[in-house]
């Protein structure tokens, strides 16, 4: 017979000087433990929390408890950018685990609207941001007590319950902050608020490799971590996910429900009682450690791109809690000292609660998330259309990448096979037909979601996250299903051997940047068109848009190289068979313009944006496939400039930066390009390299003013919302006929989520995009900004000397899902810099 230990002999105590007891012992004082699984404290050698664990630390210990327990399973659901896996944890009871195939089919029911009364299923995903460490620490104690505690409690929850554990949403994150602050932990810890421990170094590790935050990209999915863990949750339709974070030492704990009038309306009300229902548990947990909280304040409902929020328009109920942060051990604050283990019995506090608070509401999860799925279904059947019709005008890669986007999120579409004519909109074979009869008719509304008009203008995050202008969709309802295929056409067979004059490659799709660098790389000469045309090909007349590249048919190992492009990208080149065109110039004519390769740099470091940065970093290697250094700040001055073709500043303050204009200016004369965005144009307006004025919140506060209005004290948070531009999506007016166009939307949905425009001479550059009088296409902007914006410049190119300059009010890549406007860094690479 297995032994049975006390908590008490575990010597499980955490590291915390104002918090003497153990969180096990003071959440489960009378639960006897198996006594043939290690403890955490005797796998990490000491107390959780006296140091920041590792992440193969946390992941070795989960192993170890899978191996020798048969209550648990460890899965793998994906691997971040740098090799790390993601582990989930399956835990449930013997008999659960005996016949959990059949559990995760039953699952597979609850989306169709059927009730299903097997166990609740409640996933404790914690520390999707890596600095943010409580809940990675919580994470092993927690698991431990579920799969070695004997008391009735534990086991009635494993029968009743089907509890899922990822103890990090981001490892590579985690590990960067671990390292971080290990490496400025002395034998006499810090707490003072000074301390180098509580700076992180740039980028920090809330961030995952490419410096983007994976708590915001649920919805859309940029990242391998947030694929595996979407896919992961389709899977298995929790009924409950709690999601751990870590807020300002300056405050207290947080759990939801959120600011009510900030939950999207897409999100029923019964999802907003039922997180009530379960918050009374966590009052009471945290009542009992005379833990201070809040709720109903300051954090939303309303983007479903959030850990928290995704699962609401999933028919789950997510849950956010905040902990206040130490950012490392312990750090001093208005509430008495904040430490790492104070903060991981909290949140192992609200472990306990969850649990207990979903398995009491256990049948009104069930009924919920059926109700859910029924109401998706009759909420599409009083729809009078029978669906969308959804089309990327010929660029076949970014309509691969919104069906990659739907199919994940298991919403079911077909592919056109034959052209339709809708709303005067011409869809081709191959484009999508989205049905609204589906379960996730809910998700469906809220992928095309436009609103303008809220009932609170305060947002955590952005206002506005539409797919169809994320991806400059073109969409139209229809009455009727047309027909359509369950899998995408294939691409007409192009014989590469078979000799061809010269071969042409359609600008429009996403990734002929991507094909262009690889044949540039590889030697190859290429041209581009600076207008549109017609062209006689082997299968006929063929259209053209500017910006279509062509090679010439006679260069060693083309066809090769043009047959593994197709293979790996998908980018089909055509063959032509003359050199006079149907229509436009000629091939030989001199509006085609040789393409040369390009060498980016991109200003990186303190007083720059992590997040915009590592956007620009992503596209340029992850989907150009194009070699980037990184330069910081620190050096720039010293680097050799001359070695690059382009060098990027993305928003930033670029404070902390001197001797920048020497070294800048001369790189631009000599034929360098410069691309900024946001605060980075307006630094190169202070430097005196750009004629241009950059117009901020400051310039447009007169807007604002009211003669006579006093505001009252407890009107001040929401009118500092009201001026700030958090997130809404705008038109620029692009002159699709300059080469930054190229390949773009005269009408081009941009994300904006700065209060900034450009003012400059037409003598000094060219306006390439402005800001039209209707320029707010979905989400909050206050009318005071719409009227000043409308007519604003939004993109300017100026030259200098060999060189130029190319500014952009806005960031063209935001969140590496703004498909619809990412062409704009590639024609600043390969289009502009020739035509200019």
């Amino acid at each position: 017979m297995k032994k049975l230990i006390s908590i008490g002999a575990l010597l499980l105590a955490l590291a915390v000087p104002s918090v003497t007891a153990s969180p096990l012992t003071t959440l489960a004082p009378d639960t006897p433990y198996l006594d043939t699984l290690p403890t955490p404290t005797q796998h990490f050698g000491g107390s959780v929390g006296e140091r920041h664990l590792r992440y193969d630390e946390v992941s070795a210990y989960f192993r170890c408890i899978a191996d020798n327990s048969e209550r648990v399973t460890l899965e793998n659901i994906g691997f971040s950018h740098q090799g790390r896996p993601q582990w989930a944890a399956i835990i449930t009871s013997e008999a659960n685990h005996q016949r959990l195939d059949d559990l995760l089919m039953q699952r597979a029911r609850a989306a169709a609207g059927e009730r299903v009364d097997g166990p609740v299923v409640i996933w404790l995903a914690y520390s999707i941001h890596g600095d943010e460490a409580s809940g990675l620490h919580a994470s092993p104690l927690f698991a431990y007590h579920l799969a070695a505690g004997q008391s009735v409690e534990v086991k009635n929850w494993l029968e009743d319950a089907i509890v899922v554990i990822t103890p990090s949403q981001n490892p590579d994150g985690n590990d960067r902050f671990s390292n971080w602050v290990n490496g400025y932990r002395g034998s006499v810890p810090s707490g003072h608020n000074y301390h180098r421990e509580h700076f992180q170094g740039w980028p920090s590790g809330r961030v995952n490799h490419f410096w983007a935050d994976l708590n915001r990209d649920w919805l859309y999915q940029a990242h391998p971590e947030s694929r595996g863990r979407v896919a992961f949750f389709q899977r298995w339709l929790p009924h409950v996910v709690s999601d751990y974070h870590e807020m300002g030492h300056q405050s207290s704990y947080f759990f939801q429900p959120g600011v009510p009038d900030r939950t999207h309306p897409l999100t029923p009300a019964e999802n907003q009682a039922l997180t009530a229902r379960i918050a009374k548990h966590h009052a009471r947990a945290l009542d009992a450690l005379y833990q201070p909280y809040f709720s109903r304040e300051s954090f939303d409902d309303f983007y479903y791109g959030k850990g928290s929020t995704y699962p609401d328009i999933n028919g789950s109920v997510g849950i956010l809690f905040e902990q206040a942060t130490a950012r490392g051990l312990h750090r001093d604050s208005d509430y008495g000292e904040v430490t790492l283990a104070l903060g991981v019995r909290n949140h192992l506090a609200t472990s306990f609660s969850t649990v207990r608070g979903a398995i009491a509401e256990a049948d009104a999860l069930r009924e919920y998330q059926r109700q859910f799925f029924r109401d998706a279904l009759d909420r599409a059947d009083d729809r009078r259309g029978a669906g969308y019709l959804v089309s990327a005008r010929g660029d076949r890669a970014r309509l691969n990448a919104f069906a990659d986007i739907l199919r994940s999120h298991r919403v079911q579409f077909q592919y056109l096979t034959a052209a339709v004519q809708q709303d005067e909109i011409a869809f081709a074979a191959g484009d999508l037909f989205i049905p609204f009869e589906q379960p996730q008719y809910r998700l469906i509304e809220a992928l095309f979601d436009q609103r303008t008009a809220f009932a609170d203008n305060t947002f955590y995050d952005v206002s506005a996250f539409s797919a169809e202008l994320a991806f400059d969709l073109a969409r139209a309802e229809v009455r009727r299903a047309p027909r359509t295929q369950p899998m995408a056409p294939a691409l007409p067979k192009i014989d590469y051997q078979q000799p061809a004059l010269q071969w042409l490659i359609p600008w429009q799709d996403r990734l002929a940047p991507a094909a262009l660098n690889r044949l540039l790389e590889a030697g190859f000469r290429v041209r581009f068109a600076e207008t549109g045309g017609q062209v006689m090909a082997r299968q006929g007349a063929l259209d053209y848009q500017a910006g279509a590249l062509t090679l010439l048919g006679n260069q060693p190992g083309l066809a090769q190289a043009l047959s593994q492009i197709e293979a790996e990208l998908g980018v089909q080149a055509h063959p032509l068979v003359s050199g006079q065109a149907l229509a436009g110039s000629d091939l030989g004519s001199r509006r085609f313009h040789a393409a040369k390769a390009v060498k980016p740099a991109i200003l990186i470091g303190r007083d720059v944006s992590q997040y915009e940065a590592g956007m620009l970093w992503f596209y340029l290697d992850q989907v150009l496939g194009i070699e980037t250094v990184l330069l910081d700040g620190e050096y720039f001055t010293r680097a050799p400039l001359q070695e690059f073709t382009h060098l990027f500043l993305v928003d930033g303050a670029y404070s902390k930066l001197t001797g920048a204009k020497a070294a800048i200016e001369p790189f631009v004369r000599q034929g360098g390009t410069v691309v900024a965005w946001k605060r980075g144009v307006a630094r190169l307006a202070q430097w005196g390299l750009v004629d241009v004025t950059v117009r901020q919140r400051s310039y447009f506060a007169p807007e604002f003013a009211h003669a006579g209005e006093q505001l009252a004290f407890a009107q001040r948070n929401s009118e500092h919302a009201r001026r700030t531009i958090g997130g809404a999506i705008v038109n620029w007016q692009l002159d699709t006929t300059h080469p930054l166009g190229f390949g773009l939307s005269a009408e081009l949905p941009m994300m904006k989520n700065r209060e900034l425009s450009l003012a400059a001479k037409e003598s000094k550059g060219r306006s390439v995009a402005h800001y039209p009088e209707a320029l707010l296409r979905s989400g909050y902007m206050a009318p005071e900004y719409q009227k000043a914006l409308a007519g604003e410049v939004a993109a300017q190119v100026m030259g200098q000397g060999a060189g130029q300059y190319i500014l952009m009010a806005d960031n063209p890549l935001f969140r590496n899902f703004w498909l619809g406007s990412e062409r704009l860094v590639a024609n600043s690479l390969f289009m502009v810099p020739a035509l200019n």
